[in-house]
């Protein structure tokens, strides 16, 4: 990755997948940012059935494994209290 480019994280709603962000990620791409879209689980290509996501951790599994493989120059820290 480039040093000076930012890496934008994209998320898609329910019911969608990583592919809703297909034309957004060649713009972000273009203007020099490296943008990245996570299929959440039972969307997209995440082969996890569907009928047994029972839990909003479960769901966003995939977007917290991507997050956690990050190189530490690359995550933002911040403290909310």
């Amino acid at each position: 990755m480039n040093a000076d480019a930012y890496r934008i994280v994209l998320v898609h709603g329910g019911g969608f997948g990583a592919w809703c962000w297909y034309k957004l990620i060649a713009l972000l791409d273009e203007a020099g940012f490296v943008a990245n879209a996570i299929d959440l689980a039972g969307s997209g290509i995440d082969s996890t059935d569907p009928n047994s996501i029972d839990s909003i951790e479960v769901y966003v599994q995939p977007l917290v494994s991507f997050l956690e493989k990050l190189p530490e120059n690359e995550k933002v820290s911040y403290n909310l209290s």
